[in-house]
């Protein structure tokens, strides 16, 4: 099944709301020029359009973008926002930004080394004095399931139902998981079932990802050019990061002389 057709359940899959407070405290009230990549189907973005006063979204899938740019277009944020398909790790863009997100684990698809590459790519498009923000999970044992995918207590290998969500068609999405770890990362194998009316599956397909380890460390390490860490955040509510916390949530702050 391509990640295309993800795309159309894609924001009743991933529908955390947890992070949206935190992130439009980045935001202000001053309308910023923001660069949010990758986008997704649009979960941020209708939140953040509205306190922007100018909004990229990237993505490397282009049926992501065109969903988030519909989604945008119909809330009346046309005239303010751009889509571009791009990959993040040689994100090549005319224009700087007053705030640059990376949100969610969506760094943690790559490994260490690539992700490093991508956060260079991403913090060059931040204008001197601007932020860019880079949310990663720690995957520790911590309550509440963050991310609710991870389930530290189900051994490898053991599938499990993460949940049934209803469609905006009236059928309903059904998502089972198993989870692999290793040293480096964590493998989730996911399957999908899509039911009708009659409660019998119209469709089905699997799909994976993995997701990659980043410690503490890798903040300093993969600190892009030009740029300082201006704080480290363990959770949503500004907290500082500590060993239990369940976000590693770095802002990096460009100086305000630096050239890109």
């Amino acid at each position: 099944m391509p990640y295309s057709r993800r795309a159309a359940v894609y924001d009743v899959e991933y529908a955390e709301e947890r992070d949206v407070g935190f992130i439009l405290g980045l935001v202000g009230g001053a309308a910023p020029s923001v660069l949010e990549v990758p986008c997704g189907a649009g979960r941020l973005s209708p939140r953040i359009a509205p306190h922007a006063g100018r909004l990229t979204v990237v993505d490397l899938e282009p049926e992501m973008v065109a969903r988030t740019v519909a989604a945008l277009e119909r809330r009346g944020h046309g005239d303010r926002i751009c889509g571009r398909v791009a990959d993040m790790r040689d994100l090549q863009l005319a224009e700087r930004f007053d705030l640059a997100l990376i949100p969610r684990e969506a760094l943690q698809l790559l490994p260490p080394e690539e992700g490093r590459q991508a956060l260079a790519a991403v913090a060059a498009h931040v204008a001197p004095g601007g932020r860019l923000a880079v949310d990663l999970a720690t995957f520790r044992p911590v309550p509440g399931r963050d991310p609710d995918y991870y389930d530290p207590t189900r051994a490898d290998g053991v599938w499990a139902t993460d949940w049934t969500r209803p469609l905006p068609d009236g059928s309903q999405l059904v998502r089972e998981s198993a989870q692999h770890h290793d040293e480096a990362s964590i493998r989730f194998d996911l399957q999908y079932r899509v039911l009708g009316d009659d409660g019998r599956a119209a469709e089905d397909w699997t799909s994976g990802m993995r997701l990659y380890r980043y410690g503490p460390g890798w903040i300093d390490e993969a600190r892009p050019d030009g740029m300082a860490v201006e704080a480290v955040h363990g959770d949503y509510d500004g907290s500082d990061f500590t060993g239990d916390s369940p976000r590693l949530i770095a802002l990096y702050r460009r100086g305000p002389a630096a050239g890109r």
